[in-house]
């Protein structure tokens, strides 16, 4: 990978392949994947608490309310990153640095979270992502990369070619 941007992305909207909007919603989204365990194991605990009428059935509703937001939380951060992607308006940026998440891990893999900077109006905007794609690693800091933007909500952004 050299100093090269690469081609642009071609014109919105973009075809997504199946197994990378899978990714992205389920198979590597940690808030997804882990808010339903938090819904389970609350209502496990409060049905049989609301069933014999205890005022502590209250206690395990949290975990349900923490699982449930948790999963939307990681829905919506997917959908905004898929919406990039799919009608997303090209502009060139840049790797501002790439570090290894040490707040996730899973199989024993820690994720490489990318932050990125790029340019919409004259103003300075930056995105980060968190990936477990192998070719994070290969990046490095003031290597140019094309930025998907979401042009109602320039917070909805990615890099193209897309990291899984």
């Amino acid at each position: 990978m050299g100093q090269e941007l690469g081609s642009e992305p071609p014109p919105a909207p973009r075809k997504l392949p199946k197994a990378y909007v899978r990714r992205v919603r389920w198979s590597q989204n940690i808030a997804v994947l882990i808010g339903p365990g938090f819904v389970a194991v609350g209502l496990l605990f409060a049905i049989p608490m609301i069933v014999n009428k205890l005022w502590a059935a209250v206690l395990p509703l949290f975990f349900v309310l923490g699982g449930v937001s948790m999963f939307h939380h990681g829905w919506k951060n997917a959908s905004a990153r898929l919406r990039a992607f799919r009608s997303g308006k090209a502009v060139q940026g840049s790797i501002y640095q790439i570090s290894v998440d040490t707040s996730q891990q899973i199989n024993g893999r820690q994720p490489s979270r990318v932050v990125y900077h790029f340019r919409v109006d004259g103003q300075m905007l930056e995105g980060v992502i968190t990936s477990f794609d192998t070719t994070a690693k290969r990046l490095y800091a003031g290597q140019p990369k094309w930025v998907l933007y979401n042009e109602a909500d320039p917070t909805e952004n990615a890099i193209y070619p897309p990291l899984s």
